[in-house]
């Protein structure tokens, strides 16, 4: 098939989860990857690729977007060490390539196969595409909370991620994924809708710094999920076991 942005005929293996992500979730020498519906893991060597959607070029400008995303969301996890839990904020990040980047990570993943996670963008799939190759300015519509999620104090690891998925809150269609420990949440629609006192002061789309939530992760059905899922994963569990012994320094 041609590349789904260009036309190009000759496509690459185009990581949908991005390789800079990829590999910092090792498992030995493989990577936990999640990719299924179930939000079920398998080890692979080199992350989920689907050869049959971008060609290089195409593929090479959202991955730009990834390594800049992949090092604020180090920065992040480093400055969030011994720090109380609430709103945070990060200074003289660019926050459009961070919406961009989350734009594009859902577009990929509309245009993949069922079997790698496809979900559905509906009507806003072509707008989605644009937003995510700088093509349009971004429309309020389009937004990002980013939560970034702490197994213990001394924290700055990334314990698992997940594929894009979606769900509703008041009758409005959002996107959720975790990847470099910060999970997600993306609005992808023009509806309105309020996001509750917390989420609504971090939103990217508006005035300021970046602000991010700092939230425990043993609550949450992002960590809960692959804790669960790891008895079944002997090397995946060992890897979430070794951020476990931390939590007591």
């Amino acid at each position: 098939m041609p590349c789904s942005k260009c036309g190009e005929k000759n496509t690459i293996r185009a990581h949908l989860i991005p390789q800079v992500f990829c590999k910092e979730v090792q498992t030995g020498k493989s990577h936990a990857t999640s990719v299924k519906t179930d939000g079920s893991f398998h080890p692979t060597q080199s992350g989920t690729f689907d050869k049959n959607i971008l060609c290089a070029t195409c593929d090479g400008e959202l991955g730009r977007l990834e390594e800049y995303a992949a090092i604020v969301f180090a920065n992040i996890r480093k400055g969030s060490i011994n720090r109380g839990f609430g709103i945070k904020e990060c200074h003289g990040i660019d926050k459009d390539k961070i919406l961009r980047f989350c734009a594009g990570i859902l577009w990929k993943y509309s245009i993949t196969s069922e079997q790698y996670g496809k979900i559905d963008l509906y009507s806003y799939q072509d707008q989605i595409k644009k937003i995510a190759f700088g093509e349009i300015q971004i429309p309020s519509w389009f937004d990002v909370a980013l939560v970034r999620l702490l197994i213990h104090k001394q924290d700055d690891e990334v314990f698992a991620y997940r594929a894009p998925l979606n769900f509703k809150k008041q009758n409005v269609r959002l996107y959720k994924f975790m990847l470099g420990g910060m999970v997600c949440l993306v609005k992808a629609n023009k509806k309105k809708m309020n996001f509750g006192d917390e989420l609504s002061k971090i939103l990217l789309n508006q005035e300021g710094e970046l602000r991010y939530l700092l939230a425990p992760a043993e609550p949450t059905e992002d960590y809960r999920l692959p804790k669960r899922l790891a008895n079944g994963t002997p090397k995946l569990s060992a890897f979430l076991d070794k951020q476990d012994t931390t939590i007591n320094r």
